[in-house]
């Protein structure tokens, strides 16, 4: 299965959304592999600060996680969503964030059709107005957004230099949830 992760406009964690798909389907037990197409290799950097190295390619691997860079007009965008069964498009729910998410969307159905889109809003904070209209804000949205968000936590930052272990017991569990109800879209 391919994954791709992407946004038009940096700074909604996309990267950070990788890396915490990448370290939750490998403690569920599953062969994954990231790569970075990113060019200021966010996701290479926080594996090498992980594993002290790049995790091996496998050519039995079940998923592949493409990082994506800032920008619908890269080539490197477009060719990972075209091989995407699942694209995962990043957004905050900051009202330009979400129009910027629209595109995305609208970017993945003319290039490929076949791959399930799904809106994830990180860095959420309930209780913060944006927080509370979040429902309101996904009725913007022209595919369904996962009835998972994630929440703006400290934890999920730092790991990108620490990994799974970084995360604590909420942010596990949420992370879970969060790669069950990607996995659940197909």
């Amino acid at each position: 299965m391919n994954i791709t992760v992407l946004a038009k406009k940096g700074g909604v964690g996309k990267s950070t959304v990788s890396l915490l798909l990448y370290e939750t389907f490998r403690h569920a037990g599953k062969t994954v592999r990231l790569r970075d197409w990113d060019g200021q290799g966010t996701s290479t950097k926080a594996l090498e600060s992980i594993y002290s190295a790049r995790p091996d390619a496998r050519d039995d691997t079940e998923i592949v996680i493409y990082d994506t860079p800032p920008s619908l007009d890269h080539t490197a965008t477009a060719t990972a969503v075209r091989s995407a069964d699942i694209a995962l498009i990043v957004t905050t729910p900051a009202p330009a964030d979400v129009w910027e998410a629209e595109e995305a969307v609208r970017f993945v159905q003319q290039r490929n059709s076949k791959a399930i889109s799904r809106v994830v809003f990180n860095k959420v904070r309930k209780t913060t107005i944006l927080g509370r209209l979040l429902d309101e804000t996904a009725k913007q949205l022209s595919v369904q957004p996962l009835s998972v968000n994630l929440a703006a936590r400290e934890c999920y930052q730092h790991a990108i230099v620490q990994g799974w272990k970084a995360l604590d017991a909420n942010a596990r569990e949420e992370a879970l949830q969060f790669a069950v109800a990607l996995l659940s879209t197909t």
